[in-house]
């Protein structure tokens, strides 16, 4: 039963009183304000209840322009103390300086309180009183008008919005009107409506109409509220279903399932909408019951409302049934059907991952191999080659060929001059730390004999050849070294040659055919100076790469056997000589043993004694 009421809103700023007396059906909405430039205006006063020297000409107040929170309070009943009104009243929303009542009814009655939330000094006493007194009102043949406080108005019309407690008054008897919308004063309306020459979207909202009433003793103003809402003609169309939008759907069986029925709805202004899902097995047919459907999109125009079916696993009885989207709306119904199949291509798609991801690692496997193929040979090299050195009947591993006469004396002082590399890191880093044997002319070649046929001995009694090439080794005497290791090594298959650029040159023009050739095909190792002077760094692994394969296992153990003897014998084995110096006789340290090219044990070449050679 719905109950009618007139309820009496008395504000009071100090001693300022005017009373209004509102029309509203206890289930409709209701708004108080607190607009405090309000107070102010004479015409909302009763002056016959107030004495010129009760009230100052102005109110202590700033007004409520620009004003973006209040306070709002409640005292139900006089003498009770204020309450102060917040989340805990569910049908009342406070929105800036408006208090929404979603409903009003009997329970509504009291003193509402109002003041800004942040004040300055001089605002303290600033505040409005609203008294909130519903009583039954017996008289409702007005307020039984055709006019309602829901209004629709048709977009590009011509209409009027009516304040619903004027609508059984014609114009000549209403009385002054005054129209809020949203809040806001509309000050060129006073009749009881609003014509509109053409709605658009902004006619749409809430609107609040005022008119004033009186009777012997007192007079209050009467508020109504009316929403109004712009809306498009009625579709004339059937609900489009979007999804499901094909017949069949593949799944897989044992897997949980999602089925979506998504329905446009055009706009009708008594909209209800109807979707269901249904399911048919052979000649059976029943409703499947569902969440209620949920509204995913509203325009002006239409709305698409979504409504699932969840099946917990999909079974073989499920691929025999027929499932059914059926949608309604005023104008008729629509429905689509879908069956359900089992998920063929699966194992098509494990064996296409399985292929992709088997050509990944592939890819990734040659990647690693392809970076560090030096390594993977040197690691084979370690465990299972064969040493190449026995029976060759060599006498050295290699053999180092550099510019022993620098025209740069800053090149040759410094310490990491070509000299010094070939020198003092080759045999720190190849002799004593992997066990090869080298050949330095300097070192091992006794003095006094015949250049040319001493750097022959040498190639003959070397498995590799070492040049260290920069501008003075191109430009001088030395590349003669090169020249000779060039000529021997077409007739010799177990000599190698490599290549150290210690430097950048340009290839002079007076270089014989064959160097020019070899310098172009040889195995190069790029020296990076500080860089390359770790014995861990990609210098001497690329050197280890080209120098003979041998018996790693032997020189381990003999490296273990000596460090074993110093550790017995009271040597420091944990000292390790720093990179720098090739071991000699005259420091009192030894390294692996280097075999003179004279020595009976390296053979003689041609047979004659040292003294015979050397004449």
């Amino acid at each position: 039963m719905l109950y009618l009421a007139w309820i009496f809103i008395w504000l009071v700023a100090r001693e300022r009183i005017k009373g209004f007396n509102i029309s509203a059906r206890s289930e409709e909405e209701f708004v108080l304000f607190c607009d405090l430039p309000e107070l102010q205006k004479s015409h909302l006063h009763h002056r016959g209840q107030i004495s010129p020297t009760q009230v100052p000409e102005h109110l202590p107040c700033r007004g409520s322009k620009g004003l973006s929170d209040v306070q709002w309070y409640l005292q139900l009943r006089n003498g009770e103390p204020l309450m102060e009104v917040t989340e805990d009243y569910p049908h009342i929303i406070q929105d800036r300086n408006t208090l929404r009542f979603l409903t009003t009814g009997m329970n509504n009655a009291g003193s509402y309180i109002c003041r800004p939330r942040i004040r300055s000094p001089q605002d303290e006493a600033c505040c409005v009183k609203t008294v909130l007194d519903v009583k039954p009102k017996t008289n409702t043949s007005c307020m039984s008008s055709v006019i309602s406080h829901k209004q629709h108005l048709l977009l590009g019309s011509i209409s009027s919005i009516y304040c619903p407690s004027l609508g059984c008054q014609s114009d000549s008897r209403s009385p002054e009107v005054t129209w809020y919308q949203n809040g806001k004063l509309l000050a060129d309306e006073r009749s009881n409506r609003i014509v509109v020459d053409e709605i658009y979207d902004y006619h749409q909202g809430t609107y609040v109409c005022d008119y004033p009433e009186s009777d012997n003793t007192s007079s209050w103003t009467v508020r109504a509220i009316v929403q109004v809402r712009t809306i498009v003609k009625n579709t004339n169309l059937k609900p489009d279903i979007l999804d499901p939008a094909k017949d069949t759907l593949e799944v897989e069986l044992g897997k949980p399932l999602t089925l979506n029925c998504t329905v446009r709805f055009g706009f009708e202004e008594h909209f209800k909408p109807v979707i269901k899902w249904y399911i048919k097995d052979s000649n059976e047919e029943w409703e499947v019951p569902t969440p209620e459907g949920k509204s995913v999109k509203s325009t002006l125009k239409d709305e698409v409302i979504e409504r699932v079916v969840f099946l917990k696993e999909v079974t073989w009885r499920d691929l025999r049934r027929r499932f059914i989207c059926f949608a309604q709306n005023s104008i008729g119904n629509t429905s689509q059907s879908i069956q359900l199949r089992e998920k063929k291509g699966v194992v098509l798609v494990y064996i296409l991952l399985g292929t992709i991801m088997t050509l990944a690692g592939s890819l990734t496997a040659g990647a690693l191999l392809y970076m560090h193929w030096i390594e993977i040979v040197l690691l084979y090299r370690t465990y299972w080659s064969e040493d190449e050195t026995l029976g060759d009947k060599k006498v050295f591993d290699a053999f180092v060929s550099y510019a022993k006469w620098s025209s740069f004396e800053s090149e040759a002082a410094s310490s990491l001059s070509e000299e010094h590399l070939a020198l003092n890191l080759f045999p720190e880093v190849l002799e004593n730390k992997y066990g090869y044997k080298l050949c330095l002319l300097e070192r091992d070649v006794a003095p006094g004999g015949v250049y040319a046929e001493d750097i022959v001995n040498i190639i003959k009694k070397s498995r590799r050849g070492i040049f260290i090439l920069s501008p003075n080794y191109v430009n001088g005497p030395s590349v003669f070294e090169l020249q000779a290791a060039v000529n021997f090594a077409l007739d010799d298959q177990t000599l190698k040659l490599i290549l150290i650029k210690f430097c950048s040159f340009q290839e002079p023009q007076s270089l014989p055919y064959l160097v020019r050739k070899a310098l172009r095909v040889l195995p190069t190792v790029t020296w990076k100076g500080l860089k390359s002077v770790p014995p861990n760094s990609r210098f001497w692994t690329q050197m280890r790469y080209h120098m003979p394969v041998k018996n790693s296992k032997r020189f381990m153990w003999n490296h273990l056997r000596t460090i074993l003897r110093n550790v017995f014998t009271g040597k420091d084995s944990g000292k390790q000589k720093p990179l720098g110096g090739a071991p000699s006789p005259g420091n009192g340290e030894m390294g692996p043993e280097q075999p003179s090219l004279w020595s009976p044990a390296s053979g003689d070449v041609d047979g004659k004694n040292p003294e015979q050679q050397w004449g």
